[in-house]
């Protein structure tokens, strides 16, 4: 077993590789959740378009109307591509 951070860990079995998601609820128990990949490839993507999603929901840049739709997106993509270089950094424990 292979633990990323406090929120995912990788394992497998004879067949699969397994990715676990860990949620930690305001309330409540945290829990696990169990994901299964053929590949490696399949859950680094799985991972990334997590991350970059999770990056989404925090960004305010896209409600700002005054700003061109342009710029708004190429804003947006910076800021998500900076929370997975944050992220990669963070789970290959490389110095920021």
């Amino acid at each position: 077993m292979y633990k990323l951070n406090n929120r995912w860990t990788i394992s497998n079995d004879k067949y699969n590789w397994i990715l676990t998601e860990t949620f930690k609820p305001a309330t409540g128990k945290s829990y696990n959740k169990n994901s299964y990949f053929g590949t490696l490839e399949q859950i680094s993507s799985t991972i990334i378009n997590t991350v970059a999603k999770d990056s989404l929901l925090r960004q305010s840049i896209i409600k700002d109307k005054n700003t061109p739709t342009i710029k708004r997106i190429n804003l947006l993509m910076e800021k998500i591509t900076k929370d997975l270089e944050l992220f990669l950094k963070g789970v290959t424990n490389e110095k920021a």
